[in-house]
């Protein structure tokens, strides 16, 4: 199953941020929310996996959310995922705030810790950025969000009347599987 959403331009610096944070509070690892109240504390093993993530394009992110699960429970796990992006949107915490800040800029840092790093880092920002001064404001940018700017980057950039909803499951008795755009 997949939830795909449109995101920030890639010049737009604090909302791309700001939905890389929200990658990491919703989906990153055993810790995140997605993986903790969908696979570790149901009643029911609905998920196997779940996560998110965001990929940053010149024309704009794109935020998934992907995961597997048992296919009897497609309807209920559409809705599970749904209820968890509508959390998000009313309360993050700092803990969680700052989690997510100190893995964006831990990144960060890493894309400069060679020389060929930096040269990748600059031609990023020159080429699809279209702004080299963003590698500079990144820290400060980064540091600027607070957990009322994730939640209304959440509402704004992870809106269900937008989302793109698939789910793959095999069909019975054929040995193949079929697709199911929600």
């Amino acid at each position: 199953m997949m939830f795909g959403f449109l995101g920030a331009v890639a010049k737009d610096l604090k909302n791309v941020i700001a939905l890389e944070m929200l990658a990491i509070i919703l989906g990153e690892g055993t810790s995140s929310r997605l993986y903790q109240n969908l696979v570790e504390n149901q009643d029911e093993q609905i998920f196997n996996v779940i996560d998110a993530e965001n990929y940053t394009f010149r024309d704009g992110c794109n935020f998934f959310i992907q995961a597997n699960l048992n296919s009897e429970y497609k309807e209920k796990a559409i809705e599970l995922v749904k209820n968890e992006i509508e959390k998000i949107k009313e309360n993050i915490t700092e803990r969680e705030l700052n989690k997510a800040k100190k893995k964006v800029k831990s990144r960060f840092a890493c894309e400069v810790e060679t020389v060929s790093e930096i040269g990748e880092t600059i031609g990023y920002y020159m080429t699809v950025c279209d702004d080299l001064a963003l590698a500079e404001d990144y820290i400060p940018v980064c540091e600027s969000i607070d957990t009322t700017y994730l939640q209304e980057a959440a509402k704004k950039y992870l809106d269900l009347n937008h989302a793109v909803i698939s789910v793959l499951k095999p069909q019975k008795d054929r040995g193949s599987f079929s697709f199911c755009g929600c």
